[in-house]
């Protein structure tokens, strides 16, 4: 079981190592580019929402975003209705890296899963769906 933890590591590093190296010419580094990616995905999201959606602290999201936003791929918005509520949209810049971002993502998918039926597909994704759930339910417990 332990050697299967260790493959999950693996597909993490190097799809990260990947995805930095790929996009380094754009000024995205340090997984700059998932961020990107989650925020194209759902324009308007916060950074609170972002930081557990990627499942990363607080701190380390707010300094990821202010890169990207430095480097003119995002923006922090004011929201009408909630002037607390700062979603976060990509800008001109960053929706153009979009194609490319999730391009990056089918890509890793199909390497990842070349050689696996469609039920293999599925069942992996159902399972690690489960590791995942209960990972951050133990994450959750911790003080």
């Amino acid at each position: 079981m332990a050697n299967s933890f260790r493959s999950i590591g693996l597909i993490a590093r190097v799809t990260a190592t990947m995805g930095n190296q790929l996009f380094q010419t754009d000024g995205l580094a340090n997984n700059q580019f998932i961020y990107l990616l989650r925020i194209t995905e759902a324009p308007g999201i916060t950074q609170t929402e972002l930081a557990d959606q990627l499942h990363v602290d607080p701190s380390t999201c707010l300094r990821t975003v202010r890169k990207l936003i430095t480097s003119g791929y995002v923006t922090r918005q004011t929201d009408a209705s909630n002037k607390k509520r700062r979603p976060l949209v990509a800008t001109a810049k960053g929706m153009a890296m979009s194609p490319a971002l999730e391009a990056y993502e089918q890509h890793i998918l199909a390497v990842g899963t070349t050689g696996l039926s469609t039920g293999e597909q599925a069942l992996l994704e159902e399972l690690l769906a489960k590791v995942a759930d209960n990972m951050r339910q133990f994450q959750d417990k911790q003080p």
